[in-house]
């Protein structure tokens, strides 16, 4: 923003206030268009780990090492064009005994950005804390592969909701016990409604028997 918009800003001030910025840029426009393209191959990633049948070991380690180096490098070109188009942009400056001033500021793109920076973070850290789909053992036991965080169910929990003793929750015990949870809620609403409608008509009939007391 110039102190006269008659004037156009001075070669000087674009060239020594804005070269850096320029250069960085121009250099990450690659890496922006590569970061917008790879993360649809990302998606594909976390889908394929979704299911049992496809996880394997070749896929967390892919999803652990790139998304680990999109986030560096991610980060990186962020920092610098912070550096170097935020903070180095001279705001006032005089020249030719003119005063000039700019309005710096970081646009939606740049905090667009920021969020797939923090997409790629999220996406590598549970790419490491996700256990491979377990895998049936010489005696039949499933058990877990590779690095990560495997939370066991409580016994007493799967005794309360296995019903067919199979030792597992299968989903449709999970819906059993989601319409058992809401027909249990319903008849609860059911019963308070009717307690407070007894609770009314009890309070109604004592000033009924009241006047008839008076009156006789």
């Amino acid at each position: 923003m110039l102190s006269d918009d008659s004037k156009l800003l001075p070669n000087a001030w674009l060239n020594d206030g804005f070269g850096d910025c320029r250069t960085t840029t121009v250099g990450a426009q690659q890496g922006s268009f590569t970061t917008c393209a790879t993360l649809v191959f990302a998606l594909i990633g976390t889908q394929t780990r979704m299911k049992f049948v496809s996880d394997a070991n070749v896929q967390k380690a892919l999803g652990m090492i790139t998304d680990l180096c999109g986030f560096i490098s991610l980060a990186a070109t962020l920092y610098g064009y912070y550096t170097d188009c935020y903070l180095a942009i001279k705001r006032q400056q005089t020249i030719d005994d003119e005063d000039y001033r700019a309005e710096v500021y970081l646009g939606p793109g740049y905090f667009c950005y920021l969020v797939c920076l923090f997409g790629a973070f999220m996406r590598a850290l549970f790419h490491w804390l996700t256990p491979l789909a377990p895998r049936p053992d010489e005696n039949g036991k499933m058990i877990y592969h590779g690095s990560g965080c495997a939370f066991g169910i409580p016994k007493n929990l799967i005794d309360a909701l296995d019903e067919n003793g199979d030792g597992k929750i299968s989903c449709s015990e999970l819906t059993k016990l989601s319409s058992a949870y809401d027909r249990y809620r319903q008849q609860k609403n059911t019963e308070r409604r009717l307690s407070t409608v007894s609770i009314s008509e009890t309070i109604t009939e004592e000033p009924k028997a009241s006047l008839a007391g008076n009156a006789a």
